[in-house]
């Protein structure tokens, strides 16, 4: 099988009362997951601007204030019988705390995706949910502190 590479662009958007907005996401063959949101780079795209375009498309606002970049991870996955090495990178956002909308445009996507939540860390962290990274919870309090990586911090899995 051959590896594809994809490049994503991802938001930790966090909240006045220090709540990081997550999209619950279920695909084939794995259980539930709780990622940030953003989505694919188109090639040649600048990464802010492709930031910029999936929030706009996911949660249908198209003002943000996107801060520094924070994180970055590479995993791999199978998808569609596709075996993908995607490398994701993250950057932060405080946003006031809005709703955000009950389903996604993009019927392909929609079909995956079961809602958005306002976490705290401390639900993160006694949740029985599987979180994207899976070590979320331990990153957060940093970025909630201001404590703001000069390089992106690898993240792992």
């Amino acid at each position: 099988m051959n590896l594809q590479k994809r490049s994503a662009v991802r938001a930790v958007i966090l909240s006045p009362d220090n709540k990081v907005l997550l999209a619950r996401m279920l695909y084939p063959n794995t259980e539930p997951l709780w990622l940030t949101p953003g989505g694919g780079l188109e090639e040649d795209e600048d990464p802010v601007l492709a930031l910029q375009r999936e929030l706009n498309e996911e949660i249908f606002i198209a003002d943000w204030n996107i801060g520094p970049l924070v994180w970055r991870r590479e995993h791999r996955l199978t998808f569609n019988g596709l075996d993908i090495c995607v490398d994701e990178i993250f950057y932060l956002i405080r946003s006031v705390k809005f709703d955000p909308p009950k389903m996604m445009p993009d019927e392909n996507e929609n079909q995956h995706f079961h809602g958005y939540r306002w976490w705290d860390v401390a639900d993160i962290k006694v949740s029985g949910e599987t979180f994207v990274p899976l070590k979320l919870a331990s990153y957060l309090p940093d970025l909630i502190n201001s404590v703001i990586p000069t390089e992106p911090i690898d993240v792992g899995v």
